[in-house]
């Protein structure tokens, strides 16, 4: 009960100095996907899935490997050196 009326004062303030009004909405037209969706099933139908998944992982695996090593190295570079 108490986060709940803290939920709704953090609510009421915000509707406050929103003046009443609600928020944004936001009229996104669906159209795009489905032309999105199409497109990527059209690549999907050419390409050769099969010899291009062990390329695709690879290359992902190395991205993740460079992503782990420079997280390192720049959380070493912050730690002080003992």
């Amino acid at each position: 009960m108490i986060t709940d009326a803290i939920i709704s004062l953090v609510y009421d303030i915000f509707m406050f100095f929103l003046g009443s009004y609600e928020p944004l909405t936001f009229n996104i037209d669906t159209t795009v996907f489905g032309t999105f969706s199409d497109f990527l099933a059209f690549i999907f139908y050419i390409l050769p899935m099969d010899g291009l998944m062990p390329m695709v992982t690879i290359f992902a695996g190395l991205m993740m490997f460079r992503i782990v090593v420079s997280v390192i190295k720049t959380i070493w570079d912050l730690l002080p050196v003992l």
